[in-house]
């Protein structure tokens, strides 16, 4: 399971551009929606809090780390001499990012994309953890190479490698569309099924989908892993704990079967904002659990509800960390219970 923030170190010799990429990824990614911490690592000591600053006084006097505190900024300084603790910590610190980007650290086995000057060889060419490289006159074969102008490709190669294998996707077709009288997720709609639309939509954001049924022979001709509830009897609660259970991500972005309308724009929103949240949901009027992104903190707590007959979403919020993100049309998350509903999908879907 990759950690949450990923980690991804850029690396180079001296003035090869490793701080003109890392700026250029930072504005790309961000542009996007993603939230990107940087760090520069450097293998020297430095006083960055000068001797007989008070902070480190506080180091001075046992302190195993300490910080500065501004109007606009936070700056940490932490004493512990192993990289390994180092980046334990502050991962920590940037729980609420989905990338941090490590200038330097070039040692053997980090993930990591090399910075190459012209007429230059790879510095990490038998390095395990080298999975780029960029540079004007590349000539490798064994890695993706990037000319430093095309912060496009490397944008997308980061976000295929590190920010969707972060998150995964899980269909909740567990409903018995006992009212319409046919299974809901299986009705046309210019040209596709409804739950075609809706594994269409997710398709840009996550690394593997799977279909939350109990009815999993029905979804075989899609192609994807169906799992069952493993604690049945909690509704959209039930799916919602086999998602998170059967996960091979920390995060899970669950979507109805029914609900078309929900597009890119909305799915995009839930993205930029889930990391360091157990729940990221929308909220119009109502909560809308059936298209939140849930985090695997989420199953005792689900656990117990379903165990105590309690299958309201709300019942979650008081022992978890909830992101709220309010919405003013409540319209894009009418599921489909009736003909009605369906008539009025026909009517409002844009494809």
């Amino acid at each position: 399971m990759q950690s949450t923030p990923a980690l991804l170190h850029i690396v180079g010799r001296k003035q090869s551009g490793k701080t003109a990429l890392v700026i250029a990824i930072i504005r790309h990614l961000c542009a996007k929606g993603y939230r990107i911490a940087a760090l520069r690592h450097s293998p020297h000591a430095h006083a960055v809090d000068p001797e007989g600053s008070d902070t480190d006084r506080f180091v001075k006097a046992g302190a195993q780390g300490s910080g500065l505190v501004t109007a606009d900024r936070t700056n940490f300084f932490i004493t512990t001499p192993r990289w390994q603790d180092k980046i334990s910590q502050l991962t920590n610190v940037f729980h609420d990012c989905h990338l941090v980007l490590i200038e330097g650290g070039i040692a053997h086995g980090r993930e990591k994309i090399e910075t190459v000057p012209e007429g230059e060889t790879l510095l990490c060419e038998a390095d395990q953890g080298l999975v780029a490289v960029v540079g004007r006159s590349c000539s490798v074969q064994d890695w993706p190479c990037f000319v430093p102008d095309d912060i496009t490709g490397i944008g997308d190669f980061i976000e295929e490698k590190y920010l969707k294998p972060l998150i995964s996707g899980a269909v909740l077709a567990g409903g018995k569309s006992s009212r319409l009288g046919r299974n809901k997720a299986f009705l046309e709609l210019q040209g596709k099924t409804i739950i075609e639309w809706v594994l269409k939509n997710f398709s840009a954001f996550v690394s593997l989908v799977k279909i939350i049924t109990n009815n999993p022979e029905e979804y075989v001709h899609l192609g994807l892993e169906t799992s069952r509830d493993i604690r049945p009897g909690g509704g959209p609660l039930s799916g919602i704990h086999t998602a998170l259970s059967v996960s091979p991500t920390e995060y899970v972005l669950a979507l109805s079967c029914d609900i078309p309308l929900v597009g890119p724009e909305q799915l995009r929103r839930l993205l930029c904002a889930y990391p360091g949240n157990d729940i990221t949901i929308f909220k119009h009027k109502n909560f809308e659990p059936l298209c939140a992104v849930y985090r695997r903190t989420c199953i005792t707590a689900l656990e117990e509800l379903i165990d105590h007959g309690e299958y309201r979403i709300i019942d979650l919020f008081p022992t978890l960390n909830v992101k709220v993100i309010r919405i003013d049309d409540g319209d894009i998350f009418r599921s489909i219970n009736t003909e009605d509903d369906f008539q009025y999908i026909v009517k409002n879907f844009s494809g």
